[in-house]
């Protein structure tokens, strides 16, 4: 396994919008794929992370909505899911508010309104279908990680003078490495 390295804001791949796996790229090097994400997540800590974040622009992602960094490493692994062409075909009209962070938008939080119960349809990495509800906070992270398959990040659910404040922030700080 492999930890690989997280794109972060405002790189160009964060903003695109995510092309579905085809039939013919199941298999063996999908699986490492999702194995590495799922290892890189874990590393970051995160509970989530989908393929742009990784450089990848096809829909894939990986949630573990039980890990907290060490607080949940009872937990690693126990709510993994591991997605490939994930959709969203059910959403509650009940929605939650979740103060919500990521790993491709470092040192930012935001509260996000999000459906609280989704039903969710994908494949694995060898292609077999899965379907299943989520409720609570492992919607949430879904939701989280479906917006990067669609080109959006925390930023874009954010005000324009936060957002902007943030942006300017982080190229002062890459322009000072």
């Amino acid at each position: 396994m492999a930890i690989l390295p997280i794109i972060e804001a405002p790189h160009p791949i964060l903003s695109t919008k995510a092309r579905e796996v085809g039939p013919d790229e199941f298999g063996d090097d999908l699986a490492q794929l999702l194995e590495d994400m799922a290892e890189t997540m874990y590393a970051a800590p995160g509970v989530g992370l989908a393929a742009p974040q990784v450089a990848d622009g096809r829909r894939i992602l990986v949630i573990d909505p039980g890990f907290e960094g060490e607080e949940g490493e009872a937990q690693k692994g126990v709510f993994l899911q591991k997605m490939v062409n994930p959709v969203i075909v059910e959403r509650s009209d009940e929605r939650i508010t979740w103060e919500e962070s990521c790993l491709s938008v470092p040192e930012y939080a935001v509260d996000v309104k999000r459906s609280r119960r989704i039903r969710v349809t994908w494949q694995d990495a060898t292609g077999q279908p899965h379907d299943q509800e989520f409720v609570g906070f492992p919607a949430v992270v879904v939701q989280h990680e479906m917006d990067h398959l669609e080109g959006k990040t925390l930023l874009d659910h954010s005000s324009r003078l936060k957002r902007g404040r943030y942006l300017k922030r982080i190229r002062k700080l890459r322009a000072g490495r």
